[in-house]
């Protein structure tokens, strides 16, 4: 009698396993970091056809003769695909100075490192 009482009183304690995922979500931010992720996805793919479509075209009027995107050198029968190179170095720095000035800003409104004296 006394180990089913012990054992109901367990099954109490437990938490289910719904209530243990939905304290996992809240503890670690899964939510936050997914909709962080999805925005990044998306505005990588919106640098991208800012790069393909604006500097892209002005890039081809600077180099001569073929197409950035298609600017192939071959060494010895391997191809190197510089133009590819060149689009997501493009991409890099775009998204590199933009986080930069969020960041920037962000942090110069963040009361929490200021440090108190």
């Amino acid at each position: 009698m006394n180990e089913e009482i012990k054992q109901e009183e367990e099954k109490k304690q437990k938490p289910k396993f719904g209530q243990e995922l939905v304290a996992f979500l809240k503890e670690y931010s899964v939510i936050g970091m997914a909709i962080g992720v999805i925005v990044a996805q998306t505005s990588k793919d919106l640098v991208d056809s800012i790069v393909k479509g604006v500097f892209t075209p002005f890039i081809n009027l600077i180099v001569p003769g073929d197409k950035i995107d298609n600017l192939i050198f071959t060494i010895g029968g391997s191809k190197f695909d510089v133009g590819m190179i060149i689009n997501a170095l493009l991409t890099f720095i775009i998204v590199l100075i933009v986080l930069y000035i969020i960041v920037k800003k962000i942090l110069r409104r963040d009361d929490l490192l200021k440090t108190n004296k």
